[in-house]
């Protein structure tokens, strides 16, 4: 270790000398530069300057001669447009060349010849610019006119010579001065190639081994995370599958039998297997989140949806438990002019909400719990800023628990697990989930007096408002359905909700029978298992779809899967299934799925059962 310690120190000492001189090399390389161009730039600068009054003189005298021969005629009209314009580009360029800041950076040839009292050039070229005025003076006579060009053009013809003079001391001093940029920059270069190669002596050798070790290092560090993810990731969809699989059977059955007659003992039991399976369910779903989160594979799909709406359903959601204990749940809305219509990602934001409502019905016995909805000033570049709180008068937190209440696994008290259960989970995928949003999320509590759970949120207007569409527990949709799954149960499951709704049903127990009895039964709807023997649900779909190719009327395929990564999902869609329900398939989900494909199927059975009538 002592060894280790010694190389680093000896490394940072060396590198620190040569960053030392790659720095004082690339300050003296700039220094030299920019002495050298700002000396090339006064020069061109001075040049462009006479060179614009050599090109005025020279317009001048053109026009002065035009003047000089037919003051009267339509040419020596265009020739007082051409002294104008020539004699205001003059008058700028020897304004600039007239100053002392600009005398002075002038080649000591061209300052000799602009400073010198005898025949000076400037104020020779002030009364050129004085007889071009008195030139285009209308109101001058004409032979004025004409002997003020006849003597401007004299005085312009003896100036050009002058000027031409200074333009070549100047471009003299400009070569010069190139000259000598091109050997600063050579100085320059040979300063910075000699702190370049100091800095590799010293440097790159003593650093090459142990740069390649910690590469190798990583590279080695990086495949074992990845195969590490790739088989948690592997692991938790197939444990998902296997535990949701039976676990629609039980979940499914409960719900059918919940609607035939039980005496008060049957249902309270019906209803715990309900409440145990959703526990289930839940526990699933956190730990499949959490993966996501942390596999960077979280979808925030945004829409319009109404938000006060939304906090209103996770209340009634939770609102009979909360109504077992005692506790009031209700929600507030502050008011707002622009409305509770927003664009975000409501399903995560739904997710935040369940969890934090959830936990509030959880850990309050008795008093009230709020869910308060407002607007907030909005931060930079964001349209509208949201902050819902969750306000219970719960067990509280400690304050000791505050700071890791978000932490993975963690609760406020190890009791808390025995006494109200949980993993510990729920917070976590909350701050995850608020973090996706783009908001925030914090908590203030006292030990024993509750809890308040508060989001703040960005989110955009809302294009249109959002209309919600509510399914009705009694429909009917009269169609025939055939259901494809491999299991039992799920069949058994399926088919009593089904046919609960007023459908024809057909089973078929893998993906060859599916396709044959598609081809030979029609049916309206067929409803896919994804995951079967002999051929799976997808293959049977393309098969489906082949088969159908050229028809106008396609049959809907509804994927039904145990599986919930997104990517599940998007193979479902590629082979050209029309929807998915993740499974245990509850009623309300398959009701709402068959009214999306059959939005006017209860309105007919209603008309028909009218005209029966």
């Amino acid at each position: 270790m002592s060894s280790i310690r010694i190389t680093r120190r000896y490394l940072r000492w060396r590198n620190g000398i040569a960053l030392s001189i790659v720095l004082a090399a690339a300050v003296t390389a700039m220094w030299v530069t920019m002495i050298g161009r700002d000396t090339v730039a006064i020069r061109n600068q001075n040049t462009a300057s006479v060179d614009t009054v050599l090109l005025s003189l020279s317009e001048l005298s053109m026009a002065f001669q035009e003047l000089r021969i037919s003051p009267s005629s339509q040419r020596a009209v265009n020739s007082r447009a051409h002294v104008r314009r020539a004699a205001h580009a003059a008058k700028e360029a020897a304004e600039t060349i007239s100053s002392e800041a600009t005398l002075k950076t002038f080649s000591p040839e061209g300052q000799g010849i602009l400073r010198r009292d005898a025949m000076n050039p400037m104020l020779e070229l002030e009364d050129v610019l004085f007889l071009a005025s008195v030139a285009v003076d209308p109101r001058r006579s004409q032979n004025d006119v004409t002997r003020a060009a006849g003597m401007a053009g004299d005085l312009a013809m003896r100036l050009l010579p002058i000027f031409n003079r200074i333009k070549q001391a100047e471009l003299a001093a400009a070569e010069e001065a190139a000259d000598k940029q091109v050997t600063y920059g050579i100085i320059a270069l040979f300063i910075t190639v000699l702190g370049i190669g100091l800095a590799a002596r010293f440097v790159h050798v003593p650093m090459e081994r142990f740069v390649i070790r910690a590469q190798s290092e990583i590279e080695h560090n990086r495949r074992k995370a990845e195969a590490a993810s790739e088989a948690k990731s592997m692991f938790l969809a197939t444990m998902s599958h296997e535990i949701r699989t039976p676990l629609n059977g039980v979940l499914g059955l409960a719900d059918v039998l919940k609607d035939t007659r039980l005496d008060s003992d049957q249902a309270r039991m019906v209803s715990m297997i309900q409440s145990s399976g959703q526990a289930l369910l839940q526990l699933i779903n956190d730990v499949l989140d959490l993966a996501k989160i942390e596999a960077g594979k979280i979808d925030l799909n945004l829409e319009d949806f109404d938000v006060h709406a939304m906090c209103q359903e996770t209340a009634e959601l939770f609102s009979g438990q909360a109504a077992k204990k005692g506790v009031t749940l209700t929600v507030h809305a502050a008011p707002t002019e622009e409305g509770w219509h927003v664009r975000s990602a409501p399903q995560a934001l739904r997710q935040v909400l369940a969890n934090l409502v959830g936990n509030a019905v959880k850990f309050t016995e008795q008093g009230a719990i709020e869910v308060h909805l407002e607007d907030i000033a909005p931060k930079n570049g964001e349209e509208r800023r949201l902050r819902i709180a969750v306000k219970d008068d719960g067990i509280g937190i400690a304050p000791s628990a505050l700071e890791r209440i978000f932490e993975q696994f963690e609760q406020a008290d190890s009791s808390t697990t025995t006494e109200f259960g949980g993993t510990g989970l729920g917070l976590s995928i909350v701050q995850r989930m608020s973090e996706a949003l783009e908001g925030e999320i914090h908590v203030e509590s006292v030990l024993g007096e509750g809890a308040e759970f508060v989001l703040e949120l960005p989110v955009g207007r809302a294009v249109a408002d959002v209309v919600e569409t509510k399914t009705t527990d009694v429909v009917s949709f009269g169609k025939r359905v055939l259901v494809a799954d491999d299991n039992r149960v799920n069949q058994l499951v399926a088919r009593k909700i089904v046919e609960s709704l007023g459908c024809e049903v057909a089973l078929a127990s893998n993906g060859h029978e599916a396709v044959d009895m598609a081809a030979k039964w029609t049916p309206d709807i067929v409803l896919m298992d994804v995951r079967m023997p002999l051929m799976d649900g997808l293959q049977a779909t393309r098969v489906i779809r082949a088969d159908h190719a050229g028809q106008d009327i396609t049959v809907p395929i509804v994927g039904l899967s145990a599986n919930a990564l997104a990517e599940h999902r998007e193979e479902a869609e590629a082979a050209g299934m029309s929807g998915y329900l993740q499974k245990p398939v509850t009623r309300a989900a398959l009701i709402s799925e068959l009214l999306r494909h059959f939005p006017d199927a209860s309105k007919e059975m209603q008309r028909n059962d009218a005209c029966a009538g």
